[in-house]
């Protein structure tokens, strides 16, 4: 089966945002142009602001693509005719996966020296970078066990020597709390997601009953301010984290979605969404409008404060939405459905908790992140069933297919290399006062640089695999 275009742009972009809101001008452009509760010009966190941005989507918005990626590749692995043994080792690749990736949010941290100046960290520094490709590289499947053992041994032995040469050299510490906390958290996300939807595979019931429990247990625990205490405990709290479990709200739904997708690219009738609008006879702009603007008008009424407002709003523009859906793009009307679910849901439960904040994570927050990443997932496959060819799709679906290399290509080997040959001169020069624009435009222009290069590592069968 090919891969879905759709997913691996959405996830091309939400990786771009994590990038790109990590690198622009800090503390001088409007408070929409950073997490709402790290308001310019500090940036220090403050819990009682509420609302979000659209740096605030990027990580659930990721999570989701995750949660729609699971049962494309898990059936995949376990429809196989007369494979007794199909679950037992598809159980094991869940394990393995996941230790790949835990051990991911600690290996990049830990290779990375470029706050060190000299070049010599920089040169360190990007040789932590390839150092990573043995152990992460995805290999041909006509690649023998002993091979692949003996690339994992070799990236092993790598990582570990550069690793203790930057403790020893450069002075930079080891310790269980230096991780990516981003991909420190897809890892359990990932772990308790994909064993949920193993065991509820064959069953949407069972699924909406694992849902729900979930969905019990971040209400309770936010009720008595489980997370909070937890945290507190200075010796837990590297690893232990509620969120974990509250996240799985977004990703839950996100492999119903999954699903949906598996059976459509399976069917005996090619995927066109497209041609059976066409065929329906009815234009399909409206209601792909009207789902941007809702996008827009979240963002602006949830940090308004608009949530009485917003829960009408909502009513009355998500069920035009699934109306038209339903008359002008039926293929996608399960999926408007539950966007339309989660959407209403939670707008309802912004009132209710008196807020929609990411940290801590609000229910509210899960739902109006799905919902929006939903009705994103079918605006992007709309219009890349009419640009599948173009260059800007090729470098969000490339590095998309590519998470992990486009994730730390751009801090462990984009900025060292421009350090060493002095282009970062070029990178950091000032910009005049009160134009920090030029600055957003300058980052947004790396990244996609990066992003390019990765893309063409994709396209080159290049890729990186947990």
């Amino acid at each position: 089966m090919k891969r879905y275009l759709s997913l691996d742009i959405l996830r091309g972009l939400s990786i771009f945002g994590m990038v790109f809101s990590a690198i622009i001008p800090h503390g001088v452009l409007p408070a929409w142009m950073y997490h709402i509760q790290n308001p310019p010009p500090a940036h220090s966190l403050d819990m009682t602001v509420s609302g979000i941005s659209w740096v605030d989507l990027v990580f659930p918005i990721f999570i989701f693509c995750m949660g729609v990626a699971i049962p494309l590749a898990g059936r995949r692995r376990l429809d196989q005719p007369d494979d007794t043994g199909a679950g037992r080792r598809y159980l094991a690749e869940i394990f393995e996966r996941f230790i790949m990736l835990w051990l991911f949010s600690y290996l990049y941290v830990f290779l990375d020296f470029s706050t060190v100046k000299g070049w010599w960290p920089q040169l360190v520094t990007i040789g932590g970078f390839l150092a990573l490709f043995p152990l992460y590289m995805q290999l041909s499947k006509t690649t023998s066990k002993h091979t692949l053992i003996l690339l994992r041994v070799v990236g092993l032995i790598l990582t570990a020597s550069i690793i203790a040469y930057g403790h020893f050299k450069f002075d930079e510490v080891i310790s269980l709390n230096r991780r990516g906390i981003i991909i420190f958290l897809l890892a359990f996300i990932y772990l308790f997601g994909t064993l949920i939807w193993y065991f509820t595979r064959n069953s949407n019931r069972m699924r909406a009953v694992a849902f729900a429990a979930v969905l019990i247990f971040a209400a309770v625990t936010m009720f008595f301010d489980i997370p909070q205490k937890l945290y507190a405990i200075k010796d837990i709290r590297w690893i232990v984290n509620i969120e974990y479990i509250y996240f799985l709200l977004i990703l839950i739904p996100a492999t119903y979605l999954g699903d949906l997708l598996h059976y459509k690219l399976n069917a005996s009738t090619p995927y066109d969404p497209v041609g059976e609008s066409r065929t329906n006879g009815s234009g399909t702009g409206v209601p792909l409008i009207l789902m941007a603007l809702y996008i827009l008008w979240l963002m602006i009424a949830l940090y308004k404060g608009y949530y009485l407002i917003n829960i009408f709003v909502s009513l009355v523009i998500i069920s035009k939405i699934h109306r038209l859906v339903e008359q002008r793009m039926p293929v996608y009307t399960k999926e408007s459905a539950i966007a339309s679910l989660l959407g209403l849901s939670g707008a309802v439960l912004v009132m209710i908790e008196g807020g929609i904040t990411k940290v801590p994570c609000t229910i509210a927050y899960c739902f109006i992140t799905t919902s929006i990443s939903i009705y994103l997932i079918i605006l992007i496959d709309r219009i890349s069933h009419n640009a599948h060819n173009s260059y800007p799709v090729r470098i969000f679906s490339g590095s998309g297919s590519n998470p992990l290399m486009s994730y730390i290509a751009f801090g462990s080997f984009v900025m060292p290399l421009f350090k060493i040959t002095g282009l970062v001169l070029i990178y950091q020069a000032a910009y005049p006062v009160g134009y920090p624009w030029i600055g957003v435009f300058r980052s947004a222009a790396m990244v996609l640089l990066t992003m390019a290069a990765v893309a063409a590592m994709s396209e080159k069968k290049i890729f990186w695999r947990a």
